[in-house]
C-alpha cells in the first residue's frame, strides 16, 4: 500500500483542515487513510469513516456496517488500541450502532421477556395451583405431601416466578427469601394437612387396637405398622407409623372416615383434639400463603403496563 496526501479514487469529497483534523483527533493516520483509496472496496471503508467522524457527507448518516467497515480501517489506519476506537464511538453517539453491542442486545431481548401484569398473574396462579397440589399430596400421604410438594415449589420458582414473572430475569433478594420461607412454611404445614382432613371430613369413635407387624418399606428399611378395628368395624391401618400405643384389644379414641377404603386413613386423637391440630396446621399453612403473598406483590413492582413491540 502506498502512502498519499490525497485521494487515489474518485467520489470522496474533498477534506477540509478541520475534517483532517477531527480524524486524527479520533486516531486515523491520515496518509494511510489516503493509501486505502486506491481500491473500490477501500474508497467504501474511507467513506464510512467519514460519516461516522466528520461532516464530509452531509445527509449521510451512519449504519451498523459503516461503524463495522470503521472497525477494519481502524486495524489498518491506525496505531491506537481497539479500547480508544470503541470510547470515540462512543463519544460520537454510535456505539449502539456497534455490531457487538447490537448482537449483545438482540441476545439479551430474546433472552428476557417483557415483564407484563398477565404474565405475573399467571405464574402466581401456577404457584397456587401447586400449593393446591402439595396440600392434596399431604393429605394422600404424609410423605409423598413434603417431598414431592416441596419439590413441586421448587420448579414453580424456576419456572412460574423465574420464567414468567421475572421473564428469565433474576428476582430480588427480598422475593427470593420470602419465597423460601413461604415454602418451607408450607412443607411443614403439610405434616398435618392430612391429620387435619381426617377430623374435619370424618367421624370420631372408640376403635379397638387390632395387631402390629412389620414391614419392609423402600430401601429395604423395616417399620412397625399399627391396625385398629374401626367403630364400623372395618380394620385398617393408622396414618402414621410406629408401635400400637396400647395392648391388642384396648380402646383408643380415634378420628376416622366411615366405609373403609377410604384414602384417609384414621388417626389417633380424642375429641378436643381438633383445634389443637387446627393450630398446628393452620399456623404455618397461613404463615407460608402470606409469605408467597408478599412475594407475588414485590414481584409486581417494574412490570411493564404497557408491554413493548
Amino acid at each position: 500500500m502506498g502512502i498519499a496526501d490525497e485521494w487515489l479514487s474518485p467520489g470522496l469529497p474533498e477534506l477540509t483542515k478541520a475534517q483532517r483534523g477531527q480524524l486524527a483527533q479520533v486516531g486515523f493516520d491520515l496518509k494511510r487513510l489516503y493509501g486505502l483509496s486506491r481500491s473500490t472496496y477501500g474508497v467504501s471503508q474511507v467513506r464510512s469513516v467519514l460519516r461516522c467522524f466528520t461532516d464530509a457527507c452531509p445527509g449521510e448518516r451512519p449504519t451498523v456496517a459503516d461503524v463495522a467497515r470503521v472497525g477494519e480501517v481502524w486495524r489498518l489506519a491506525s496505531d491506537k488500541p481497539a479500547t480508544i476506537l470503541r470510547r470515540e464511538l462512543t463519544r460520537h453517539g454510535l456505539d449502539h450502532l456497534d455490531a457487538r453491542t447490537e448482537a449483545k442486545a438482540k441476545a439479551e431481548e430474546q433472552q428476557y421477556r417483557p415483564r407484563t401484569p398477565v404474565r405475573a398473574a399467571v405464574g402466581w396462579a401456577v404457584v397456587l395451583l401447586l400449593v393446591v397440589l402439595q396440600a392434596v399430596l399431604g393429605i394422600l400421604d404424609l410423605g409423598i405431601g413434603m417431598v414431592i410438594g416441596g419439590l413441586a415449589l421448587v420448579v414453580g420458582w424456576f419456572l412460574a416466578v423465574r420464567r414468567l414473572v421475572y421473564g428469565r430475569r433474576s428476582a430480588p433478594r427480598a422475593v427470593k427469601v420470602t419465597y423460601v420461607l413461604g415454602a418451607l412454611a408450607l412443607c411443614y404445614a403439610t405434616a398435618s394437612t392430612g391429620a387435619v382432613a381426617v377430623m374435619v371430613l370424618g367421624s370420631h369413635g372408640v376403635a379397638h387396637i387390632a395387631y402390629e407387624e412389620t414391614d419392609t418399606g423402600s430401601h429395604n428399611t423395616s417399620y412397625k405398622q399399627c391396625y385398629v378395628e374401626l367403630p364400623d368395624n372395618y380394620t385398617e391401618a393408622l396414618r402414621t407409623t410406629g408401635s400400637c400405643p396400647a395392648p391388642d384389644g384396648a380402646p383408643v379414641g380415634v378420628y376416622y372416615r366411615p366405609g373403609g377404603d377410604s384414602p384417609l386413613r384414621p388417626v389417633l386423637a380424642d375429641s378436643a383434639s381438633l383445634e389443637q391440630a387446627g393450630l398446628v396446621w393452620g399456623l404455618p399453612a397461613a404463615l407460608g400463603l402470606g409469605l408467597l403473598g408478599c412475594a407475588a406483590v414485590a414481584s409486581t413492582r417494574g412490570v411493564e403496563r404497557r408491554p413493548r413491540d
